[in-house]
């Protein structure tokens, strides 16, 4: 079985934080529902059986990729950013 291993919820939350910002709460909602219903049927075939994963997206599923963007992105914006800001670090 092969799983994109990321915190689904975490990542639904952090959708929905940046949709807020930029369109209004219903749309959001909507949105939000949407992409609950497709996680929660993400499934995939290995060895000739069907799997559905108790965590995580199934790998080459469509939305797998931008669910693993959303995270990392966030990753990056929280603990990285700054980092690169320091002006107490020097990059060489």
């Amino acid at each position: 079985m092969y799983v994109v291993n990321i915190p689904i919820k975490e990542t639904i939350d952090i959708t929905m934080a940046q949709l807020l910002k930029n369109i209004d709460k219903q749309t959001t909602n909507q949105i939000i529902t949407l992409l609950e219903v497709i996680l929660g049927q993400d499934y995939f075939t290995f060895q000739d059986q069907i799997y559905q994963p108790e965590k995580g997206v199934a790998m080459g599923s469509p939305i797998s990729g931008t669910m693993a963007e959303v995270f990392l992105q966030h990753l990056e914006n929280i603990h990285i950013k700054h980092l690169l800001n320091s002006r107490n670090n020097i990059l060489f």
